[in-house]
C-alpha cells in the first residue's frame, strides 16, 4: 500500500526539530510574564554579546577564511595559528586571534600568529578586502601584506563572509568559536579544567574528529561565550597589565557597521510578484455556501419576530462567509487584512461554538442585547458630535438600536456579554487549542503590535554589510494565505449551525486539494537581481 504523503503543516514542522529551543510549556512565569529561560541566571545574561553585531567584525579575517576556503582546509588554517602561536609567540597570554587584540602585537608577534593566513595561497587573493574598513583594528598589519582590492571584489568579500558567518549556530560560525576557544585554552591558557574535564577538552582540541557532534558543537559555543568578557576588555588578559604593551582600547563594532552602510548599497528585490485574489474554485465555494447557508436559513425559520437564537447562529456563520468571500476575491488574503479577517472570523466561531454548546435561551439573548447595547453606545456617543466619522451612518446606528425595542429601555453593558474574555470562552468550549493555534499571532495585525507592522511594511535588505536591516516595502511581497485556515473554521461553523438546525450537509471542499504553499503569490526574485529601495530598479546591482 502507498504510502501517503506528509500534510503540509507536518512539513513545515520537520525543519524545526533540531532548534535548540525552550518549549513554552517549560519557560518560567511570573504573573503576566512568560520569562525567558535565562532569566534565573541573573541581570548578565538578559543583554549578552551579540555574535553577529559584535564577534562577527571582531574576527572577519577568520569568516573570511571559512567563507574561501573549503572546510577542512579552514579547520587546518585555524589550527595552525593556535600553534604556531603557542611555539613562536613568547607573549602569547597577552594576544588573542581577534583583531582588536591583533592591534596590540608587534610586527613580528603578528606575523607569526597569521602565518598560516599569510602562507596560503588561496587566501592571498582576497584577505586584501579587509582594507576597505577604515574601522578595522589592525589594518595596519594587513596593509603590510595585502594590496588593497577594487571597491567591488572587496565589498563581494565582505558580504559573503558575513553572510556565511551571520548565524551564531551555523556550522561556520561554529569553526570560527572554536578557533576562540581553541586559543583561550592553548594559547592564552585562560581556562583550566580538573581530569573530570579531560574528555571534554580532548573533544574540543580534536574537532570535529571527536566525539558526538550533536553535543560537541553546542558545547564549544557555549563555551565560547565565556571568552567574550576577556575579549572586549570587560575583564584584562591579565591582572598585571605589561607596562611595554598598549591597553587594549574599548571595543565599539557600530563604527564597522555605520562604515559598511555608507560604502555599500541597500540590496532589495526589483521586483516580485503582488499579492493575488484567491483560488477561482475558493471564490465558487464560498459563494455557493452562502447562498446554500442563506436557503437554509428560511428553511427553518419558525417566526417573523426577534428570535436570537435563529438568527444570531445564521448569522455569525453568514458574517463568517461575507469576511471569507472578500478576502477570496480580493488579494487581501495574503495581505494584513487577510489576517484581521482570519481573527475576526476565529472570534466568531468560537462565540457561535460557546451559544451552540451552551445553547441556552438566555444566553442567546444575553448576546443578542449586548450587541444592541454596543449600537446604542455607539450612537449616544456621536449624535451631539459636530464632526461625526465619514464610515458612521446615524441613522443606521438609530435603527438598528431601536430595533428589538425602544433604547431608551435597553442597559448598555460595558464589559464583555458572556463574562469572559475569548481564551476563556474557548476553554470552556474545547477551543483552546484552535484559540492557540490562530488567535496570538492574527490578532497583531489588529492591535498594530509591532511584529504586524514590520511583516506588512519593511522587507530585508539583502546586504548582510548592512545586517539584512528592515527598509520600507510598502506593498512587500505577499505573504501565506489565510484562505485555507479560513475554509477550516467556517467549515467548523458549518458543524455548529447543523447541530443546531438539522440538517445542512454542504462544507467547503476546495483547500483539501491544493497545496497551502501554492496559495502564496509570492515569489522569490529573479536571481542576483537587487535595486537600491530609494533609486528603483535603474540602481539594480549584481550580487
Amino acid at each position: 500500500m502507498a504510502k501517503k504523503p506528509a500534510k503540509p503543516d507536518v512539513i513545515k514542522q520537520e525543519k524545526f526539530k533540531d532548534r535548540n529551543l525552550t518549549m513554552l510549556s517549560s519557560l518560567p512565569r511570573d504573573k503576566g510574564t512568560v520569562q525567558n529561560v535565562f532569566k534565573k541566571l541573573g541581570q548578565g545574561m538578559l543583554h549578552p554579546v551579540s555574535w553577529f553585531d559584535e564577534c562577527v567584525p571582531n574576527l572577519l579575517w577568520a569568516a573570511i577564511a571559512v567563507t574561501t576556503l573549503d572546510r577542512d582546509a579552514a579547520l587546518v588554517v585555524f589550527r595552525e595559528v593556535v600553534r604556531r602561536t603557542i611555539d613562536f609567540v613568547e607573549k602569547r597570554k597577552e594576544l588573542f586571534v581577534t583583531h582588536n587584540y591583533l592591534a596590540l602585537a608587534t610586527n613580528d608577534e603578528f606575523d607569526a600568529m597569521m602565518s598560516p593566513v599569510l602562507e596560503s595561497d588561496a587566501l592571498k587573493n582576497v584577505m586584501g578586502a579587509l582594507l576597505i574598513s577604515d574601522w578595522l583594528p589592525d589594518r595596519r598589519h594587513w596593509a603590510r601584506h595585502y594590496a588593497p582590492l577594487e571597491n567591488e571584489a572587496s565589498i563581494e568579500i565582505l558580504m559573503a563572509a558575513v553572510a556565511n558567518t551571520h548565524g551564531h549556530q551555523s556550522e561556520r560560525a561554529t569553526d570560527m568559536r572554536w578557533l576562540k576557544l581553541l586559543s583561550f585554552i592553548f594559547a592564552q591558557e585562560r581556562m583550566f579544567f580538573d581530569r573530570s574535564f579531560e574528555e571534554a577538552v580532548s573533544e574540543i582540541s580534536e574537532y570535529p574528529n571527536k566525539g558526538e557532534m550533536q553535543s560537541v558543537r553546542p558545547t564549544i559555543r557555549a563555551m565560547e561565550m565565556g571568552t567574550r568578557t576577556v575579549e572586549f576588555g570587560t575583564e584584562n588578559m591579565l591582572v598585571d597589565w605589561p607596562a611595554d604593551r598598549p591597553k587594549l582600547p574599548t571595543y565599539d563594532a557600530e563604527p564597522f557597521w555605520k562604515e559598511m552602510h555608507a560604502k555599500t548599497p541597500c540590496l532589495v528585490p526589483s521586483h516580485f510578484k503582488r499579492a493575488d485574489a484567491g483560488p477561482k474554485e475558493a471564490r465558487q465555494e464560498l459563494l455557493e455556501i452562502s447562498k446554500l447557508v442563506g436557503g437554509h436559513f428560511h428553511r427553518t425559520i419558525t417566526t417573523t419576530k426577534a428570535d436570537p437564537r435563529h438568527e444570531g447562529a445564521f448569522g455569525l456563520v453568514l458574517y463568517a462567509c461575507h469576511l471569507a468571500l472578500t478576502t477570496a476575491i480580493t488579494p487581501t488574503n495574503t495581505l494584513a487584512e487577510g489576517r484581521i479577517i482570519l481573527r475576526t472570523i476565529l472570534e466568531a466561531f468560537i462565540t457561535l461554538h460557546y451559544l451552540t454548546v451552551k445553547d441556552d435561551a438566555t444566553i442567546w439573548l444575553q448576546y443578542r442585547k449586548y450587541g444592541q447595547g454596543q449600537t446604542k453606545l455607539a450612537f449616544l456617543k456621536n449624535v451631539r458630535e459636530e464632526e461625526i466619522p465619514g464610515f458612521i451612518d446615524l441613522d443606521e446606528l438609530e435603527s438598528f438600536a431601536n430595533e428589538d425595542r425602544w433604547m431608551e429601555l435597553e442597559d448598555i453593558e460595558l464589559g464583555h456579554w458572556a463574562n469572559l474574555n475569548l481564551r476563556k470562552m474557548s476553554e470552556e468550549v474545547g477551543l483552546r487549542d484552535l484559540y492557540d493555534k490562530y488567535y496570538d499571532w492574527s490578532s497583531g495585525y489588529v492591535h498594530g503590535q509591532w511584529a504586524s507592522a514590520r511583516s506588512t511594511v519593511y522587507i530585508n535588505c539583502f546586504n548582510s554589510l548592512h545586517r539584512f536591516h528592515r527598509v520600507p516595502g510598502v506593498m512587500g511581497p505577499a505573504m501565506p494565505s489565510t484562505l485555507v485556515d479560513i475554509a477550516k473554521i467556517v467549515n467548523r461553523m458549518l458543524d455548529d449551525l447543523n447541530a443546531l438546525y438539522p440538517s445542512f450537509k454542504a462544507r467547503l471542499s476546495w483547500h483539501k486539494k491544493v497545496n497551502e504553499e501554492d496559495l502564496s503569490a509570492a515569489e522569490r526574485p529573479e536571481q542576483n537581481e537587487f535595486a537600491d529601495p530609494v533609486l528603483g530598479e535603474e540602481a539594480a546591482v549584481k550580487r
